[in-house]
């Protein structure tokens, strides 16, 4: 196995108050662009847990009723960044 695609730094931060207020705004950017699917949107990873220290990346987990409702939004997602 090459170790070297795996090989990255990571950068552990102290907890920062902005990142619930992060999730929201873009918990409502996804909203917005599934509009139609109704999902559900969770804010999980260290990020969501007060006082903790961790990567500086807001995790979001997306849930919907049909996938294959889902595949046919993908644009609106890549338009996000995703």
């Amino acid at each position: 196995m090459d170790n070297s695609a795996i090989d990255e730094t990571i950068t552990i931060v102290n907890y920062d108050s902005e990142w619930p207020k992060l999730y929201e705004l873009e918990k409502l950017r996804v909203e917005q662009a599934l509009h139609l699917l109704a999902p559900r949107i969770e804010h999980f990873g260290s990020t969501a847990v007060p006082g903790m220290s961790g990567k500086p990346i807001v995790d979001l987990l997306v849930g919907v009723e049909s996938l294959a409702l889902a595949s046919e939004h993908v644009s609106e997602l890549e338009a996000l960044g995703y």
